[in-house]
């Protein structure tokens, strides 16, 4: 009976140690994924920010149209310069948004990578066949 008990006791005793090795692991992933999240909803207020921008810019292109000489023959050019403007704005919140994203990733990614070699030392030194 002895030769039973013993060895069922080390087997749990080292998938409880394993067991709690991996939560710990699932820590640092959900950190990386709130870092992630963070810089998304960075990205989003960035755009967001850059579609206000945008938009004052139209009100003020509207408010220089005026009715100063004729309105219907300056409207077309008026309204491609608005149309650049607007674009112009866009694509800049676009590449500050992307920068942003980029920024955060590059970070998930190292705080990653800096979580495995972590583990893989944990690993190493757990390892018996290095003795």
């Amino acid at each position: 009976m002895k030769k039973i008990i013993i060895p069922a006791i080390v087997i749990a005793a080292i998938g409880g140690y394993f067991y709690y090795q991996n939560m710990e692991q699932a820590g640092a992933d959900k950190a990386i994924a709130e870092q992630v999240d963070s810089a998304v909803q960075e990205a989003g207020a960035a755009v967001k920010d850059a579609a206000k921008d945008a938009e004052s810019t139209m009100a003020s292109n509207d408010s220089v149209a005026g009715a100063d000489g004729d309105v219907f023959a300056d409207a077309p050019e008026q309204m491609k310069d608005a149309a650049e403007d607007a674009a112009d704005a866009t694509a800049e919140a676009a590449d500050d948004a992307m920068d942003a994203a980029g920024d955060a990733m590059d970070t998930a990614a190292d705080a990653a990578d800096d979580m495995a070699d972590k583990a893989m030392d944990a690993a190493d030194k757990m390892d018996p066949s290095d003795d």
